[in-house]
């Protein structure tokens, strides 16, 4: 068994950069399940589980090595305020932080286990002899844990081809960070009003957000579809007080529980933004339904009027507030960009990466 038993899914070298006056031990801290405030709590306590990733502490042992790495590209980013060049190391590893603080989150490994809970209920609506267990057998939150990592080499060359800024704030009001500071928006499809996933890594329109410090932040757009700022701008410079609460908001209605902030955020200003996020409803519940697929040459009217469906989707709610942000916006090409009838719009990038994969 390990010694290390407190197992951060949010790393500590992350969480320093929002603590009290930089001291790196304490951190402002909200719970908006019951709205508790905290103007200082213990930072090594934050973001963290006992035993999270397993009691052997091999997990925790690869992850701490691989932030170290991590730790250093974000601290000469926030100390340079540089934009590094695309593919260069500094931006592959920013691209693994980012995959990699989401998919070591409670909230992500919760999805997956309540997602298996899902597919095993929809098997037996299908057919009620059928034994769940031969699809989809139960697993164990170390199981989950290490099949949500699994992922991280197939979705980093996913985002390889986002374009990426630093919003610097020059505001009064701070930025704000949470328990789950990954924050994938989709602004273009949903105003399309698409049904479907809005917040998958491949998807046309794909916008991530990720506080770094109370000033900066990242932001990780396809440039396919979206403007940001001046074309050649690598730094925005953010004097619109209200597109810091915008960017602020999105962090309550992702997070896993709780908001952290430093001594730049006051109560009534936390008290304020959780008023305003409870207006949307939280994301990343896991949802599934039954429906059809349908083939070349057969009768869809009469597969629904036979009442079969033959297709189970399972996804999860995405982070949606009508997001508006003044340096922002769909550019002429977006705009007149049409969707096609698959049920994941995906970027050109992606569909190259997805067809490389079918034909190995």
């Amino acid at each position: 068994m390990t010694e290390k038993k407190n197992q951060h899914y949010i790393p500590k070298f992350y969480l320093r950069k929002f603590s009290i006056e930089n001291n790196g031990k304490q951190i402002g801290v909200f719970n908006i399940d019951n709205k508790v405030f905290i103007n200082r709590g213990k930072l090594k306590s934050q973001g963290s589980k006992n035993f999270f990733y397993g009691q052997d502490g091999q997990i925790e042992e690869h992850l701490s090595e691989i932030e170290g790495h991590l730790g250093t590209t974000l601290k000469n980013l926030i100390t340079n305020k540089i934009v590094p060049n695309k593919l260069s190391n500094e931006h592959i590893n920013l691209l693994f932080f980012i995959v990699l603080t989401d998919l070591r989150n409670p909230v992500r490994i919760r999805l997956m286990k309540d997602g298996f809970e899902q597919l095993r209920n929809h098997i037996k609506e299908l057919d009620s002899t059928a034994n769940p267990d031969n699809f989809f057998p139960n697993i164990t939150h170390e199981q989950a844990v290490q099949m949500s990592l699994g992922n991280i080499l197939e979705i980093v060359p996913e985002i390889g081809d986002l374009e990426y800024k630093i919003l610097s704030n020059t505001t009064s009001k701070p930025f704000i960070t949470s328990d789950f500071p990954i924050v994938k928006y989709n602004q273009y499809l949903e105003l399309k009003k698409w049904i479907g996933s809005k917040s998958g890594y491949g998807l046309d329109g794909l916008q991530i957000f990720i506080p770094i410090t109370s000033e900066l932040t990242l932001v990780f757009y396809d440039s396919a579809i979206y403007k940001v700022g001046d074309r050649k701008q690598k730094i925005i410079n953010i004097t619109n007080e209200q597109d810091v609460d915008n960017l602020n908001i999105l962090q309550f209605v992702n997070c896993f529980s709780t908001i952290y902030f430093n001594e730049n955020a006051n109560e009534n200003y936390i008290r304020y933004l959780s008023s305003r996020a409870n207006k949307f409803t939280r994301a990343n519940s896991a949802k599934s339904d039954l429906t059809y697929l349908y083939k070349d040459g057969v009768d869809t009217e009469s597969l629904i009027k036979a009442g079969k469906p033959n297709l189970i989707v399972i996804g999860s709610t995405d982070v949606e507030t009508k997001l508006n942000l003044s340096f922002m916006r769909i550019h002429s090409k977006g705009q007149v960009k049409k969707m096609n009838n698959s049920m994941a719009q995906l970027r050109k990038h992606s569909q190259k990466l997805h067809e490389r994969k079918n034909h190995r």
